[in-house]
């Protein structure tokens, strides 16, 4: 799990972006085979132009989660990226819009599709699951 970027005109919209980071961290880290670094260890990558095999050498795992926010008016656009870590290819991506009223609300909204995703993608418990 890498922190989720703010890409929005202002820069406002940082602590939503770490909020999905950690939402994302919680829900993952529920969902039996899978692996998930501790908030502190993704946080360290901050803002830090690191390739993607090193972050994931440094955090141990076979995957990385990464996404950023946007906004346009009223609406919030989260976009969520899995990588293999070994190459940094997408293996999976999708993008959430959601009106700007209840962040807390869709933070959860999202955390919850993105981690029923990739519980399906998630090998099953015999095989080296991703982290």
């Amino acid at each position: 799990m890498l922190p989720f970027l703010d890409l929005t005109d202002a820069m406002n919209e940082e602590p939503f972006a770490d909020g999905m980071t950690e939402e994302l961290i919680v829900r993952l880290s529920q969902v039996p085979g899978l692996r998930v670094s501790a908030p502190t260890a993704a946080f360290q990558f901050k803002d830090k132009q690191v390739p993607v095999p090193e972050i994931a050498r440094s955090l141990g795992v076979s995957y990385l989660l990464d996404g950023s926010v946007r906004k346009s008016e009223r609406t919030l656009r989260v976009s969520v990226r899995l990588l293999r870590a070994d190459d940094g290819f997408v293996v999976w991506s999708d993008t959430y819009d959601r009106a700007h009223e209840d962040k807390l609300a869709m933070q959860d909204q999202i955390a919850g599709e993105v981690t029923s995703v990739l519980a399906r993608l998630a090998p099953p418990a015999s095989a080296t699951p991703p982290r």
